[in-house]
């Protein structure tokens, strides 16, 4: 079974590395432009750019083969949009979509996080748990580093969806329940699917999936 998986907000292609290991199937994680391998190329800014850049890529690795596509967080807002993408080319489609640590893109309160001045900004981040402090306290790495977040976390926060879908694919979602993501927005993830998604609660932060690496990857595939 393949994972076809895309990052969290200043993710690369390594950011499930963690997940990936021992876990019996090939994990196949993209870099948005911007990001990783893609470095060379600009900086994206919304979710639907993400997925038209990112659609080739994703119909090579799928063509005629069984997977599973996974997000946490932004990646979550990727991947419900890239099925989308796929459910109007007629495309294979996933055998399960698992969405993690991500709310609903269609019941949170707007939020401009990516606005906010350095200081603030980078100390949201680090509340979020998504940058360590060591990388914090190197300049020449968050000169890098900071317009990749700025942009992925702009991307995720307008990124506004609230359709009904009706697709014959399973979906999971996964959420920590001390997430700084308000728990009914991770669980109205239900209003936007005809057939009721699983949900699972893990103990944990925003990077719970990290703390439970079995009992995501049981979920996952």
């Amino acid at each position: 079974m393949k994972i076809i998986a895309y990052p969290y907000a200043g993710g690369s292609t390594y950011s499930y590395a963690r997940l990936a290991r021992e876990h019996g199937h090939e994990w196949i994680t993209f870099d948005p432009p911007g990001h990783g391998s893609n470095m060379r190329y600009p900086l994206m800014h919304s979710i639907p750019e993400m997925v038209t850049a990112l659609l080739e890529p994703t119909l090579r690795a799928t063509a005629g083969q069984p997977y599973v596509m996974f997000g946490h967080s932004m990646g979550a807002y990727i991947a419900l949009a890239m099925l989308d993408r796929l459910v109007e080319l007629g495309a294979s489609l996933p055998q399960r979509l698992v969405l993690s640590g991500a709310a609903a893109p269609h019941s949170r309160v707007l939020q401009h996080h990516a606005d906010l001045p350095q200081k603030e900004f980078l100390a949201w981040v680090a509340n979020m748990g998504g940058i360590s402090a060591e990388v914090l306290a190197e300049p020449q790495l968050m000169e890098l580093f900071e317009p990749i977040l700025r942009a992925d976390v702009g991307a995720a926060e307008a990124y506004v969806d609230g359709s009904l879908r009706d697709y014959d694919v399973p979906v999971r979602i996964l959420l920590g329940k001390d997430d700084r993501i308000a728990l009914a927005d991770g669980l109205a993830w239900a209003e936007c699917f005809a057939q009721a998604p699983e949900v699972h609660l893990f103990a944990g932060g925003h990077f719970f999936l990290f703390d439970e690496i079995a009992a995501v990857q049981a979920l996952i595939a």
